[in-house]
């Protein structure tokens, strides 16, 4: 009797395990779809089976939201019925387009998704005057045929691929590409180069001050406070895409320009820039619930970290440059809008970029 029991049980555990396996390769058959649009280096990381749920929680993280009331279930396609759970972006269709006193439509949580009938939303259209009249680097502000949306755009030479947990964003009949987290309540570019997907590179560069509480390392962060503005913000650029490659040469120049400001000269310290740069975390992906987006263009994230820390050196990205003397806790430069700061729960940080301290702070075992 005992060994029948143990039989059921053996069969019932094996059952429930190929049920699972059958979903997860279903899963794979999906993403398998839209594998002619990744990259050499992304497909070795879909071969090697490192799917993508941690990466849609740090997708929602970043939207600004928290608890259960961040996400909604929409349909993603009416013909196969596929399901999935979004965030619901906050902060980009509050109030007027910013320096801009054009309004926004104000539409609730729920009328969002696309998927939703809304007959009634007509919001209004724009585009600053600064991109109708450039014509480096910025997209023609008529949509033709001319553009590939969803890949690499070989006519313009833009990556135009989306890091969205749904891993496209739709087209309209006007051929339009969409917001894929849904209506932003206006139309247009706004001050955003190009149509659809603007890539920026968030660069978290934090050190570790040798103080404890509650048991974690409290870190400082290196940060930019704007004039006239009351957030502190983490260091981001405009990049071209997500390879890292590109986005490292980037961040070289970048970083090399913050060096320079914050020591108020000209010298470069390339050696120790370039290390940084070499030793850089890659952490996730991001779509970015940012003020300047609207239904027809949006910002999206790649998230690099170098971390300094003297009690756990394991950690740190490399023990050979010192943070301190790079960037000294007394910038040379005082009109430099660079510093170094400590960030707390109630600090003046956006929301989405507090969702991504948050999230290495976790990972390394910082104080939060």
């Amino acid at each position: 009797m005992k060994s029948s029991n143990k039989f059921q049980i053996d069969i019932f555990d094996k059952l429930q395990y190929c049920q699972q396996l059958l979903k997860f390769q279903s899963k794979k058959q999906i993403i398998k779809h839209y594998q002619l649009k990744l990259t050499s280096e992304e497909k070795i990381l879909f071969d090697e089976e490192e799917l993508l749920s941690s990466y849609q929680h740090i997708i929602a993280n970043t939207c600004g939201q928290h608890c259960k009331q961040q996400q909604m279930k929409i349909l993603l396609n009416r013909s196969s019925i596929k399901e999935s759970f979004l965030p619901i972006h906050r902060y980009c269709r509050k109030g007027s387009y910013p320096g801009t006193s054009i309004q926004r439509q104000q539409i609730n949580d729920n009328q969002v998704p696309w998927i939703i009938d809304l007959p009634n939303y007509n919001p209004s259209y724009y585009t600053h005057s600064s991109l109708l009249n450039d014509t480096n680097d910025v997209d023609p502000e008529i949509i033709t045929t001319n553009f590939m949306w969803n890949t690499f755009d070989t006519n313009y030479n833009i990556d135009r691929r989306t890091a969205n947990p749904i891993g496209y964003y739709p087209i309209d009949k006007k051929g339009y590409p969409l917001n894929p987290l849904g209506r932003t309540g206006l139309c247009g570019r706004g001050k955003l180069k190009y149509w659809a997907v603007n890539y920026q590179t968030h660069l978290v560069i934090m050190c570790g001050t040798n103080e404890i509480k509650s048991g974690q390392e409290i870190f400082k962060y290196l940060m930019v406070k704007p004039k006239h503005d009351h957030y502190y913000r983490l260091l981001s650029t405009s990049t071209t895409g997500t390879n890292m490659n590109a986005i490292k040469k980037t961040l070289k120049t970048f970083l090399s320009n913050i060096y320079q400001t914050w020591n108020d000269f000209d010298n470069n310290n390339e050696t120790k820039i370039d290390e940084i740069i070499k030793h850089l975390t890659f952490v996730s992906t991001a779509y970015i619930d940012d003020p300047k987006n609207t239904d027809n263009a949006w910002l999206e994230t790649s998230i690099c970290c170098y971390i300094q820390t003297n009690i756990n050196e394991n950690i740190s990205s490399n023990q050979h440059i010192d943070l301190n003397e790079l960037f000294p806790h007394e910038s040379l430069n005082e009109k430099t809008s660079y510093t170094w700061y400590q960030i707390t729960r109630t600090s003046k940080v956006l929301d989405s970029e507090r969702d991504v301290i948050r999230l290495i702070a976790k990972r390394y075992n910082a104080y939060w």
